[in-house]
């Protein structure tokens, strides 16, 4: 959740859990990754994990959404605390993945707040979105769409958010429940719709609903959260928690219920690999539309359901890597033979480090992010005592800027980061992951697209 708020104490008992039931040994970067999941709790909407419990038990075990996603439904406990991991990995149970290969497509290129009004912005994006996914991707990818639309849902829910606070006080406000006591025995789902857009059309009518109903509790607790009144107001925020517990049955129900039953023949499936030893999944995405996945642990990539025609598709990783076909689209379309091979495949731990790929928007390269200053990269997580080299390729004729090389401790931005700069002529710098070093970003400052200083970009591990 992006709020403004100072971080505040919080037991770790459930709420750890919510994103990692085994957390690994404290080294490396899977303790980052541990490290930096309990510090968004403490800024964060407590109860995503338990809201999202008390609406997956609402649904009866023969739930249309329940049937289609199968041992992938249990994981939106995880999945709908991805909207707090922006630019940043996200693991639990093996799996490692950036947050933004389900937070930004094209239409959402960029993220928005997550509180009322901007978050308004989100729900119909992500419910179209993630409708997409449960039709035409795997069941692991769409229950990771549905994920990012119940966090924004969920945000919403909390009090300071659809009541506009900040500060110190949303903190309090939103954390101050027993998430123990989110349950919902005898509450039946409700149909928002049944066809795309009479379901639409309902959820965004909940969702108005929603913002009234804890926007009055947050009012309501602004002053008893000044006085310091917690008892009073754990059950305040309690009502609106098992309110938008409510109204998430609803969407996962009616989700379900979109879902088409007879799939047609216009399934594409590729196989992948083998390609070294990849830290990330393979993502594809198809050129000039939405759809996107993510390669499954079987090496392999499905889109059901797709409409008839010729796609160009693109495969990429971190490093410099990136595949592009075209591929036609039939209704006997079928399994596809293996397209990448270890030539493919290099150590690299920067995303579309040649800023080649645009799928998002042609103004831009993925998985870096315009300010006004510089262009910003992803958040890479770094092993304590592990040794990297940054390596620049310049333009022949670089433009006006420099390159940054920023290191946290963690992603507080309330925390002073270590930058170390470079102009052109310096093509690579060695540095160590350290307790100061936890997590690495590039900054390219210009003013002007990135490719007017650099031709590409990488950090790579020492073997």
């Amino acid at each position: 959740m992006q709020s403004m708020s100072a971080p505040q104490p919080f037991s770790t008992e459930t709420r750890a859990q919510t994103c990692f039931r085994r957390p690994r040994a404290r080294t490396g970067w899977a303790f980052c990754l541990f490290t930096l999941c309990f510090c968004l709790r403490a800024l964060a909407w407590g109860p995503h994990g338990e809201i999202t419990q008390a609406a997956l038990d609402a649904l009866s075990p023969d739930d249309a959404l329940l049937k289609h996603l199968g041992t992938n439904a249990p994981k939106l406990v995880h999945y709908c605390w991805m909207g707090d991991f922006r630019r940043t990995p996200f693991e639990r149970q093996g799996e490692f993945f950036y947050a933004d290969d389900y937070l930004l497509f094209p239409g959402m290129e960029r993220h928005l707040d997550h509180l009322v009004p901007e978050v308004k912005r989100t729900y119909e994006p992500y419910f179209r979105r993630a409708l997409q996914a449960l039709r035409t991707e795997t069941p692991l990818n769409a229950a990771r769409w549905i994920g990012s639309l119940l966090h924004f849902v969920e945000d919403t829910g909390s009090p300071p958010h659809s009541a506009e606070i900040r500060g110190d006080m949303h903190s309090k406000m939103e954390n101050w429940v027993d998430a123990k006591l989110i349950h919902l025995p005898g509450y039946r789902p409700q149909l928002l719709g049944d066809t795309e857009e009479k379901a639409l059309a309902g959820f965004l009518r909940r969702m108005d609903g929603l913002i009234a109903y804890s926007k009055e509790r947050g009012d309501r607790c602004r002053p008893l959260v000044l006085a310091d009144k917690r008892a009073e107001v754990e059950p305040i925020v309690l009502e609106s928690a098992l309110e938008t517990s409510r109204v998430v049955a609803d969407l996962l129900h009616t989700l379900g219920r979109l879902v088409p039953i007879h799939e047609r023949l216009s399934q594409i499936h590729f196989h992948i690999g083998p390609v070294g030893n990849p830290r990330l999944p393979i993502k594809i995405v198809l050129l000039g539309t939405k759809y996107s996945t993510l390669q499954s642990d079987d090496s392999k990539y499905i889109f059901n359901q797709l409409p008839l025609g010729r796609y160009t598709r693109i495969a990429f990783r971190d490093g410099h890597w990136r595949v592009q076909h075209e591929v036609e689209v039939t209704e006997t379309s079928g399994i596809g033979a293996a397209m990448y091979s270890q030539d493919h495949w290099a150590p690299n731990l920067v995303r579309n480090s040649a800023f080649e790929i645009r799928w998002l928007t042609k103004d831009a390269p993925d998985c870096w992010y315009p300010t006004k200053t510089a262009w910003e990269g992803d958040l890479i997580p770094l092993q304590v005592g592990a040794r990297y080299t940054l390596r620049l390729n310049w333009q022949d004729k670089p433009g006006d800027g420099d390159v940054v090389l920023r290191f946290r401790q963690n992603i507080n931005l309330g925390l002073p980061p270590v930058d170390a700069p470079f102009k052109p002529g310096t093509t690579y710098h060695v540095f160590t992951g350290s307790d100061k070093m936890k997590w690495a970003q590039i900054l390219i400052r210009t003013t002007n697209a990135p490719t007017t200083l650099l031709k590409s970009v990488a950090i790579t591990p020492e073997e």
